[in-house]
């Protein structure tokens, strides 16, 4: 095995600051295991990372990249239930302290003393990641096989697709025949879609800013009947004709922006649901009483389980669950400068750094 790599490097905070440089090949103590990556995604808190890098999670100089997919290249001597050649994705998580009362409750991804891979710890924009053995200890379920016919491209989107999965299927109530109304159109937003056609929603309608054509095709691939675009049409005209004066009970935005709030107060129907997925650091600038008077529950999303971990490759190894439309564009690591400004110009949806 090679000793030098060439690695995709935040070597400190600020924008910019992001190189790709040689690394020495990670070395794995008795309780460690080193994973050789195949595929790893940019996710938008990549592009966050590169332009404006004042995370308080990041700690440069670090290897970013946290959506990866790869095969078990060496395993500690004290390691039990991997094995070399075993085909594998991680959950990005780096370390968790195993004590806290959101470890307790398995649910690790709270854990608030986790540190990421891609942020935290060295991720996978490389050609190799060590898994700890502290991590390994705590949650052997941070790494899962990937099933035989599910490739490592589509394995590098677990993070995205269980995003999607918790939202739909784990925080809503929603139920087969009702409708649903999804904004924005980027990777997390297009696979709410498909879940929600799995889950046998009535009418899929999504919310985009921009008319982008692919996106709006593959929505409309995915199983959305509606597809508005708030720039061009008045969003609660076209909902309201759409659903007969009904509107709907469940409304995710994937798209992050404040003023969605408000709007979707419109689109709601009483004791309806707002899954908040997407992020936006400046305020509200409303008041909720209306919601309140309205009986809306807000939710807000963090993550997966893994709960709808399994169920998702299951999904997938059963082929009921096809993710490969998101995927546009496939580079190699030294085209990290053309897969990034894909990603933030908007160009490709998901792009896949292959090795």
């Amino acid at each position: 095995m090679e000793t030098i790599m060439k690695a995709l490097v935040k070597t400190e905070k600020g924008p910019g600051h992001l190189t790709l440089m040689e690394r020495p090949v990670p070395q794995i103590g008795d309780d460690d295991l080193l994973v050789q990556v195949k595929a790893a995604g940019i996710c938008g808190s990549d592009i966050r990372m590169k332009n404006l890098g004042n995370s308080e999670n990041l700690r440069p100089p670090v290897i970013l990249g946290h959506e990866f997919s790869g095969v078990i290249a060496a395993v500690g001597k004290h390691i039990k239930g991997f094995e070399i050649g075993q085909r594998v994705v991680s959950d990005n998580s780096g370390d968790l302290c195993g004590k806290c009362d959101m470890c307790a409750k398995g649910n690790y991804l709270m854990c608030a003393h986790r540190v990421g891979l891609g942020s935290g710890m060295d991720g996978g924009f490389a050609p190799y990641v060590k898994i700890s053995g502290h991590l390994l200890s705590v949650n052997p379920q941070s790494l899962y096989t990937i099933p035989n016919n599910v490739s490592f491209a589509e394995a590098s989107l677990m993070d995205p697709i269980c995003n999607a999965y918790k939202a739909v299927v784990e925080e809503s109530s929603l139920i087969p025949g009702q409708d649903i109304l999804i904004f924005g159109l980027g990777t997390i937003g297009l696979l709410a879609i498909k879940i929600a056609h799995l889950m046998g929603a009535g009418r899929i309608i999504a919310v985009n800013r921009s008319r982008n054509e692919d996106r709006i095709q593959i929505a409309r691939k995915f199983g959305a009947t509606h597809v508005i675009c708030s720039k061009e049409e008045d969003v609660f005209q076209r909902v309201s004709y759409i659903t007969n004066g009904e509107m709907v009970p469940v409304l995710i935005d994937c798209a992050g922006q404040n003023q969605i709030l408000e709007v979707a107060l419109a689109l709601l129907q009483k004791g309806g649901e707002f899954i908040k997925v997407g992020y936006d650091a400046g305020p509200v600038g409303i008041s909720l009483d209306r919601y309140v008077n309205k009986g809306i529950r807000i939710q807000g999303h963090f993550a997966y389980d893994y709960q709808g971990w399994k169920n998702c490759l299951k999904l997938m190894e059963l082929r009921k669950l096809d993710v490969r439309d998101v995927i546009t564009h496939r580079l190699p690591l030294e085209q990290w400068e053309e897969g990034f400004r894909l990603v933030e110009s908007r160009k490709g949806i998901k792009v896949i750094f292959e090795f």
